[in-house]
């Protein structure tokens, strides 16, 4: 039976925050491949709240323990979320020049070690900003911010040879995704927006290819 362990690494999108059934994307996607001859192991890695460079600072230190020789290890990453969020009083996260740099560092080490996969970050949630994630804190989103960090981390993975599914550009087109945000925590998708991310992940040929092998 093949053995398939696969670490999603990022930040609350990751984790499914907001989402009612505790599944999220990454739980939905998987349980669609769970099959018979396939052991499928799959280690949420996401924190709520982290920014590229702090994601990058922890993958490996996770992954490795969780990922052992002989098995069929992979990794699927998403970030950069947190890194456009305008923090009220202080301006933006992580600047744009820092955040390439940072995903340039974590894609390109990740790539090196384990067949890895690049999810872009999702439309920022515009409409139930500010908002205020723990006592004395408070951000904004501007999605123009977010568009832009998608497009430069869609040309940075061209450039790297990494695979990228841009989930951004179909995802603000989608009245019942934009719908979904405003519902759950209001700060993230309730459960229907994360079944249409888990339907554009499960659609991507580089995802499909993992369980062609």
């Amino acid at each position: 039976m093949r053995d398939l362990r696969i670490c999603f690494v990022g930040d609350s999108y990751v984790n499914g925050s907001g989402d009612e059934t505790g599944l999220g994307w990454t739980g939905r996607l998987c349980a669609r491949r769970i099959s018979g001859d396939l052991r499928l192991t799959r280690y949420d890695l996401g924190i709520r709240g982290e920014t590229t460079d702090q994601i990058g600072a922890r993958w490996q230190s996770e992954c490795t323990p969780r990922l052992p020789e002989g098995a069929d290890n992979r990794v699927v990453l998403q970030f950069g979320i947190n890194d456009v969020a305008v923090i009220t009083g202080q301006g933006r996260h992580v600047a744009p020049e820092a955040s390439l740099a940072s995903a340039a560092e974590l894609v390109s080490a990740a790539a090196a070690a384990y067949p890895t996969l690049w999810v872009g970050l999702p439309p920022a949630n515009v409409a139930c900003s500010p908002m205020h994630p723990s006592a004395g804190l408070e951000i904004s989103f501007r999605q123009e911010d977010a568009i832009a960090l998608n497009g430069a981390f869609k040309d940075l993975a061209a450039k790297l040879g990494i695979a990228y599914l841009d989930i951004q550009t179909p995802l603000l087109g989608d009245t019942a995704y934009l719908d979904s945000l405003t519902r759950g925590d209001r700060m993230h998708p309730d459960g229907e927006g994360y079944a249409r991310i888990t339907d554009l992940v499960d659609a991507w040929p580089a995802w499909s290819d993992w369980f062609e092998v």
